[in-house]
């Protein structure tokens, strides 16, 4: 469900006050961190509670040490934003009194304060105590000034409430990992954007933490010199020059990599699975930002979902047609999928143009050349807006289309995503069940 859009005027403001973190969280030293016990380490960020707890506690600290006046102008400053982190004040009667992205509600009652569903989450920040509590609630995302699903611990300290959190990610906004070449460029982008707002120490250190791998999946960042300065699947190539990397087979892939540009490209090559441990093929996708190079990619380890899953076969039958387009190019992919001996039982692949016109369909080939945006299915339904709706994210769409193995209209759930312009689906049907078979005649058990 998307959420209702602030007013121009906050998310502008928001948006402005995002970028001015983020040039600060660059131009500008780490603040000092405060510690009774002088242990300023702090949790890794992916353990989003501990971190934020951390915050807090560090912001009770800089009170003690440095007073209220003080601590209050610190964390107004937009330099003090932590990536998705910052910490806010509010006073013993409920008044926000320190808050880095939103000083047009600095002076206004938090404890009136309700989220855009009607959450009345205002009442529970003033009732924390010194143990603490979360509080979750909706609240102007820093870096899109729009409402997020936020998590904020807040502790009563002195008569103020401290309080920090952090934002949910909308996982909708990442493709699925069976779309393996969109969600290797997701990741790779995200690595930047952490790199943007929370600048290149904490980017590297992080990408060199077990936490940061996901699987099979991980970035890997190279530095101006050529230098592997992030691996956390292989610590033992950080600080190797990539240029001199050669696969198992004697590729010469690190040339490759080192020659990336601005614009980014595809590099094959056998590398250690994180989840196997094992030699196995790989694609990377590799970029260069601000003079370093950014990197990840995905194996491929044969494996094939069984047609009982019928989603994940569903997906793994578009992965592999985007593959097959990525290798063979485009014209030899509409060949292929215009083929009816593609069609496998329920299963076949179809394509649709920049242009929404269907550009192959082995199972109805009268239906090539059509207008994709104007299909209607047998019950009236208009589902083709919904099929060029589609992004790289992918979605799912259900409408009834003619079954190739009854060559009778069913019941249809189409996985679509769009790449290189194109879009790229493939589905199942549902078959009904047959009725249940009418009870017969009660056996007469009565004896004479």
């Amino acid at each position: 469900m998307r959420l209702v859009r602030l007013s121009v005027s906050v998310v502008v403001m928001a948006a402005v006050l995002a970028l001015g973190a983020a040039a600060g969280a660059q131009d500008e030293p780490r603040p000092e961190l405060i510690s009774e016990d002088g242990n300023a380490e702090a949790p890794p960020r992916s353990d989003q509670p501990a971190y934020t707890q951390y915050l807090v506690r560090q912001a009770v600290e800089r009170y003690e040490a440095h007073g209220r006046d003080a601590t209050i102008e610190y964390f107004k400053d937009p330099a003090v934003v932590d990536g998705l982190w910052y910490v806010f004040i509010v006073s013993a009667d409920g008044f926000l009194i320190s808050h880095p992205t939103r000083p047009d509600l600095l002076g206004t009652s938090t404890a009136a304060r309700r989220d855009v569903f009607g959450k009345p989450y205002g009442q529970e920040i003033v009732a924390a105590t010194s143990d603490g509590r979360w509080v979750d609630y909706y609240f102007t995302h820093p870096e899109t000034g729009e409402p997020a699903q936020k998590h904020s611990w807040v502790v009563r300290h002195d008569g103020l409430f401290f309080g920090s959190g952090w934002y949910d990610v909308d996982e909708a906004d990442a493709p699925p990992k069976i779309a393996r070449r969109a969600y290797t460029r997701y990741l790779v982008g995200q690595a930047i954007d952490r790199y943007d707002t929370e600048g290149r120490e904490h980017t590297v250190a992080y990408h060199n933490t077990p936490e940061s791998l996901d699987g099979q999946w991980y970035v890997f960042i190279i530095d101006s010199d050529g230098i592997e300065i992030a691996n956390a699947n292989r610590p033992d190539v950080v600080g190797e020059d990539i240029a001199t990397a050669i696969d198992v087979n004697g590729k010469t892939y690190g040339l490759d990599i080192a020659a990336a540009t601005g614009d980014g490209g595809w590099v094959d090559y056998v590398f250690t699975n994180p989840e196997t441990g094992e030699d196995a093929q790989k694609y990377s996708w590799v970029i260069r930002h601000d003079g370093l190079i950014f990197g990840s990619g995905w194996y491929d380890t044969g494996d094939v979902p069984p047609q009982s899953d019928v989603a994940g076969y569903t997906q793994y039958l578009v992965n592999e047609a985007i593959e097959r387009y990525e290798s063979t190019g485009r014209d030899a992919t509409l060949d292929h999928y215009n083929d009816p001996i593609t069609v496998d039982g329920q299963w076949y692949v179809f394509i649709i143009s920049e242009e929404e016109r269907i550009i192959a369909n082995a199972n109805r080939a009268d239906v090539v050349g059509v207008d994709a945006a104007g299909l209607v299915d047998v019950n009236g339904k208009p589902y083709g807006i919904d099929v060029v709706a589609a992004d790289e994210s992918g979605t799912w769409v259900d409408y009834y289309f003619t079954n190739p193995e009854t060559g009778e209209d069913a019941h249809k759930y189409s996985w679509i995503i769009r790449h290189d312009g194109l879009l790229f689906g493939s589905g199942w049907y549902t078959v009904p069940e047959p009725p249940a078979e009418a009870p017969g005649p009660a056996e007469d058990t009565a004896t004479g």
